[in-house]
């Protein structure tokens, strides 16, 4: 019964929202998500909304407005699931061309926290430096470089690189767009997280939008399959199911854009 309500409410949209015939510039952007894992009878369920003080373009397709965050924001979350329920805030505010940052992972829990800075150079390449503390341990830096290389209008490849003081604490991820003919787009996320206190994972995921409605995803998990679906009922709202094979793990998110 405690997930009732919340699966409920992702049926409801479809019988009240219309389409839109033209995309616009948005700002506060909203997500309510649920999942489910069949091996361990694992429940999830998390809301999150973001809120940016300048309007953001999309790239073409209506749940992608490029890869780099260039202007100040502030997000809050809340996550519920069998083994814990918690709120998450964390926002970046820019000053020209410097910015800071703030994050707390669980408001309840003032040790898992993080607090940084950095550059945006020609919005093209951001750098920036983070102190991140997390359960009792001890304070962590985390050195991180963003760049986006805009080839035309529509296409772009992004490329973030972060290390830990730590060396073994790693990560490097990308992101590829495309605009095809006809109105469809290809884009394609690929990253690879190094933790020297947990295994690494690596991650790929292809998605082929179709339409403005309607797009599919395959990729890979580590070994595991992943597949997507996404159906745009308006550039204000869209519908994510996705699944993995191992563990038949299920998920279902419902997108308010403003």
């Amino acid at each position: 019964m405690r997930y009732l309500l919340p699966i409920t409410a992702f049926l409801i949209p479809i019988s009240i929202l219309t389409t839109s015939a033209q995309a616009n510039d948005k700002q506060w952007f909203n997500s309510a998500s649920y999942a489910h894992t069949e091996k361990t009878s694992f429940n999830s369920l998390r809301v999150n909304s973001a809120y940016y003080f300048t309007p953001q373009h999309n790239t073409g397709v209506w749940d992608d407005f490029g890869y780099l965050d260039t202007d100040s924001k502030v997000s809050v979350s809340y996550t519920d699931n069998d083994n814990n329920n918690f709120f998450s805030a964390s926002g970046e505010a820019f000053y020209n061309n410097f910015f800071v940052s703030a994050a707390v992972s669980d408001l309840s829990e003032e040790d898992n926290h993080s607090i940084g800075f950095g550059y945006l150079y020609n919005d093209a390449l951001k750098l920036s430096i983070q102190s991140r503390r997390s359960d009792n341990h001890s304070d962590k830096i985390w050195y991180q470089a963003q760049y986006n290389h805009q080839i035309n209008d529509s296409d772009y490849l992004g490329v973030t690189v972060g290390i830990q003081d730590n060396p073994d604490d790693w990560m490097v991820s990308s992101r590829y767009f495309k605009k095809l003919a006809g109105g469809a787009y290809f884009s394609i996320d690929a990253s690879h997280y190094n933790y020297v206190y947990s295994s690494s994972v690596t991650t790929v995921m292809a998605n082929y939008y179709l339409n403005e409605n309607l797009a599919f995803g395959l990729g890979l998990l580590d070994s595991r399959v992943q597949l997507e679906a996404k159906y745009f009922i308006s550039d204000k709202y869209f519908y994510r199911i996705g699944y993995i094979d191992e563990g038949n793990m299920a998920s279902i998110s419902f997108n308010a854009y403003f």
